[in-house]
């Protein structure tokens, strides 16, 4: 079956029969010089369910942000009903009937069901300055009993179960739209990904049930969420819409094609410097698994080589990583250093045995931005820089070494003293790299370490990286980024649900297709 990318649900809908519950057109929204979603035109039709769909980085986020008011577009406008909106807050958003049911519970779990469906919203309750408790109970009973949910208002949400929890916060999106009068958009953001199939098939029923009066908007990773429960799906790819269609029209094979369907530059990604010739295996993991995060793990890295970590968010390729780093602490399994066994969640033993890692939240793990670049760099490196049986610091000996590091990997920066929060991105991360690189590490751990950086940036690290494996390193890579994976990747682990679900070569002659790694992510 072939696809018209060029046509959306709105072009065939006749606004003398159907208004659409939301239309978003021309929208954009850029942080800095990274667009994250780029002159996106969305159409919700009213009292169905329409699937967002599309890789990490795609824009699915942003476009929710948008919708639940948490983030204001650059441009473009939005409707609701056949009205403009223009609201910044998700107050606003909600006295036009949206409400979003994230996948991280907003729930405060010590406070009854009935304070958490009506929490920020107690004013309406309030009678002479009192707060009228029963009120607020058969509110939030009528709501549930509406919904047939079953589930007694006035016990604690800690007693809960997971699925019971989000039941919860569907009826808390419900109570805040019938509040305002409005026809309820509410926005589910991966709904089912810590669901069992009993809990997931609860709430596709329930769904179905509530879709006479509401509209849905659902954010998964999960195809099979998608053909259960959606009637439209709109792919979403780098920012682009890529295609918006019914789900009928549509099979997995063809989304795949939908999600990835790019080109790979393999001058960008330096393939041509790849090193196929390994070395001998220099980390062995044996059964590792961290409840609740990922089970039963085995694979291993030899020297010179890059294994790339691939998987959806929430899959288990971040937390393995932090495990790999010692920042994680694990239930069973091991992690062994050329034959000597790791010591389990101890960081410091694992920067012993020559294993640095890069955080994903570069400003939050990676560097203090009010700091100088000779303070970040020099942060973790105190003892290099302490003279021998005294504590006192060897100032310049710090300064040389940052003023090194500045000149051997091109940081553009005024000096040693210039605070780092000044420095673009890309630069910041070149400090990250250099403080980890000083250790003269044999394995760098690196949890998405391009992330939100521009095309020249990545490029540079691109590089940093490559010669690190050719001159006999060993790199763990976790990248959203299917085409980074690919490209600096010799070995790709694909992660879903904690698991890896496959092993792919993946050579300079002979790289794999997105759509394969794909397949085996959702």
């Amino acid at each position: 079956m072939e696809i018209n990318l060029s046509q959306t649900l709105s072009d065939s809908l006749d606004p003398a029969v159907e208004a659409l519950a939301l239309e978003m057109t021309g929208i954009t929204k850029r942080y800095g010089s990274f667009t994250a979603v780029d002159g996106v035109d969305l159409s919700v039709r009213p009292n169905t369910v329409l699937g967002l769909v599309g890789e990490n980085g795609a824009g699915k986020s942003t476009i929710l942000s948008i919708i639940n008011g948490t983030n204001r577009p650059d441009s473009g406008t939005m409707e609701i009903a056949g009205s403009v909106v223009g609201y910044g807050h998700p107050l606003e958003a909600a006295e036009h009937g949206v409400a979003t049911v994230f996948q991280e519970q907003g729930l405060i779990p010590s406070l009854p069901v009935y304070e958490n469906m009506f929490l920020g919203r107690e004013k309406r309750f309030i009678h002479h300055g009192i707060l009228r408790r029963r009120s607020m109970i058969a509110e939030a009973a009528k709501v549930l009993r509406d919904l047939g949910v079953d589930i007694d208002p006035t016990q604690a949400t800690q007693n809960l179960s997971f699925g019971q929890r989000q039941l919860v916060e569907i009826g808390k999106a419900f109570a805040t739209t019938a509040a305002h009068d409005a026809h309820p958009i509410i926005l589910l953001d991966e709904p089912t990904s810590a669901l069992s199939a009993v809990e997931t098939e609860l709430l596709f029923d329930n769904v179905r049930r509530w879709r006479d009066r509401a509209t849905f908007v659902l954010v998964s990773h999960r195809l099979s969420d998608l053909q259960a429960l959606c009637d439209d799906v709109a792919v979403l790819r780098d920012g682009s819409l890529i295609a918006q269609l019914p789900i009928a029209d549509t099979t997995d094979d063809q989304l795949h094609e939908l999600m990835v369907g790019r080109k790979r530059d393999v001058e960008y990604y330096k393939e041509a410097d790849q090193r196929d010739t390994l070395g001998p295996v220099v980390l062995d993991v044996a059964g590792l698994s961290s409840a609740g995060r990922f089970r039963e793990v085995n694979f291993q890295l030899r020297q010179g080589e890059i294994v790339g970590l691939a998987g959806v968010l929430g899959s288990g390729k971040s937390d393995l990583a932090r495990a790999v780093a010692g920042i994680q602490k694990t239930d069973q399994g091991s992690i062994e250093i050329a034959g000597a066994p790791l010591r389990n969640g101890s960081i410091s033993h694992a920067i012993r045995q020559g294993i640095q890692y890069v955080p994903a939240e570069r400003t939050a793990e990676g560097v203090i931005l009010s700091h100088s670049v000779e303070k970040n760099l020099t942060l973790t490196l105190l003892d290099k820089l302490t003279y021998r049986s005294t504590s006192i610091l060897n100032l310049r000996g710090g300064r040389a070494m940052t003023q090194r590091w500045i000149a051997r990997l091109r940081i553009k920066a005024p000096g040693p003293d210039a605070p780092i929060g000044r420095l673009s991105g890309g630069n910041q991360q070149k400090v990250v790299f250099a403080r980890c690189l000083e250790r003269e590490p044999s394995i760098l751990v690196l949890d998405d370490p391009c992330r939100g950086l521009d095309v020249g940036a990545k490029e540079e690290l691109y590089e940093l990286v490559r010669s690190f494996a050719e001159s006999g390193g060993s790199v763990i890579l976790v990248s959203d980024n299917l085409p980074e994976i690919i490209g600096l990747s010799n070995t790709i682990l694909v992660m879903r649900s904690g698991a890896i679900t496959a092993s792919l070569k993946s050579p300079a002659s002979a790289k794999p297709d997105e759509r394969d790694i794909v397949k085996e992510m959702v």
